[in-house]
Parts: C-alpha cells; structure tokens; sequence
C-alpha cells in the first residue's frame, strides 16, 4: 500500500522519476509501471512469511527455556566462554541489593534514587563506561539516578535466578511497538543463572510497590499503609498522625469515605 502510494501519488505530485533496475522501471519512460503493483503484493508475501518463520524460531526458543533477549539486566554479564549464560557482576550487584534493601525500609524508586545519587553510586551507564563497555545510554552526570531506572530493577524478577520469556510481544509485521504480555502469558524458567534477591524478598518488594506507603506530613510511615481497608466500606484506610489536647502524637487511621465525606459537609 505504502509503495503503491508513493508511486502512484506522491512522486508524479513531486515531479519525482523513479527508476528500478531489477523489475525494469521507469517512470519517466511509463515503462514496467504496469506490474508493479504485483510485484509489491509478491514482496509483501515474502517478508510476512519470513517474519512467521522468525516468529516461530523464536517461539519455539521461548518456550524451551532459552532466552531471546541480548539484553543482560544491571547485576549480570554475560560469561565470555558462554553467552547464553549470565554470572554476577558483584560491585553491580551489590547496587541492585541495596536498591532492594531501601524498598523494603519504605522508600519509593524518587527517594531510592535521590540517596544513590547523593552517595555518589554510578548509574548503570556511567557503571558499563568505567568498565571500557559501551553505553547504552548517553548521560551528563553519573550519578543522576532516574527513578524509572529504580523502578525497572524492583520489578524484575530476572534478579531471583530465573528467566521470563514473553514479556513483551508484537501484534504484527507492520506494529513494531512492542506490547505488554499479561503476567498468565508468560513463561518463567527458575534457577538459569544464581540469584542476586531471594525471591521472598523479590516478592516482598512487590507487594510493597504494589501497596505504595507515603510518609504523613510528620515524615512518618506505617507498616500498615495502603494494607487495612475498611471494615462497613471496603474503602482503603489511610495513615495519619496528629496531636492530642495533650500535645502528644497520635498515630490512627482514617476511612477515605469517610474523610471525603467530611470535606462535602464542610463546604459552603
């Protein structure tokens, strides 16, 4: 469709001569222009059924374990006597440890980042670029933690020793947005490479992410945040802590209906 386009449209608008050896065209001689149109629809055919035969190696590759990304997450390098297998990178590692260590203290992936950055701990670029490794991405300072970075390493599971295959995935030959995979479409193959996070605590991690704390006005959080719900409702109960008549703090919490309710009755 594309090439019919630009042929029959947009290049005799442009005043555009198109020349193709191989079939014999030439548009300002009107010669060959006759089968074109053919010869885009056998193309067509050729590169869809090459993209299925692709498609399938790969599938087939997934399904048996092996991992189809070339991509090695911050933690791991690849073994120089097997690319297939992935060792520990232990100064990364230790970075990835206590990025999981602060999660699970009550630190978001902001604040996570913000301290990595006031410790002067090299983001994973400027890691690979002091090791003589190329850089995936460009940077200006290397400590400037992004808290996306952050979040991507709490959320992979890779980090317990396992692969997960299918996590992303194409709708066709012409979509290259790659998709998000439900959690029930993927596959998880454990124990290919050592663990750098117990998977107890990868599961922790997620279940706090998942139930995100934010610290009250007093800086203050509770174990309990984003957990309790409320008994009549349903709705969440939020954390909060005020002062008593007495001057003293108390720690409570408060129905989210009923807070909103509370805010109506008091306006005008």
């Amino acid at each position: 469709l594309d090439v019919g386009n630009y042929l029959e449209i947009k290049y005799p608008t442009l005043g555009v001569r198109f020349i193709a050896i191989q079939e014999n065209v030439d548009t300002l001689k009107e010669t060959g222009t006759e089968m074109m149109p053919f010869n885009n629809i056998f193309n067509e055919w050729y590169a869809a059924q090459t993209s299925k035969k692709i498609r399938a190696v790969w599938k087939n590759k997934a399904a048996n374990g092996k991992r189809v990304s070339s991509s090695v997450p911050f933690g791991y390098v690849k073994n120089p006597q097997d690319k297939e297998d992935w060792l520990v990178d232990e100064p990364a590692a230790e970075v990835v440890r206590k990025i999981y260590a602060l999660c699970l203290d009550g630190r978001g992936p902001l604040q996570i980042a913000k301290q990595l950055e006031q410790e002067k701990i090299l983001i994973p670029s400027a890691y690979y670029a002091s090791l003589g490794r190329k850089a995936r991405k460009q940077y200006t300072n290397p400590y400037a933690w992004d808290q996306a970075t952050v979040a991507g390493i709490l959320a992979n599971q890779q980090y317990t020793g396992c692969t997960v295959n299918f996590k992303t995935y194409t709708k066709s030959l012409k979509f290259k947005k790659r998709m998000e995979n439900p959690v029930e479409n993927q596959r998880v193959f454990e124990d290919t490479q050592p663990a750098i996070i117990e998977k107890g605590q990868w599961e922790r991690v997620q279940a706090l992410r998942a139930n995100k704390r934010r610290p009250t006005k007093t800086g203050k959080t509770s174990i309990f945040s984003g957990l309790v719900y409320c008994a009549d409702c349903g709705a969440k109960l939020y954390y909060y802590t005020c002062n008593t008549y007495k001057d003293e703090s108390q720690d409570h919490v408060v129905c989210s209906n009923y807070k909103l309710s509370l805010i109506h009755i008091s306006e005008p």
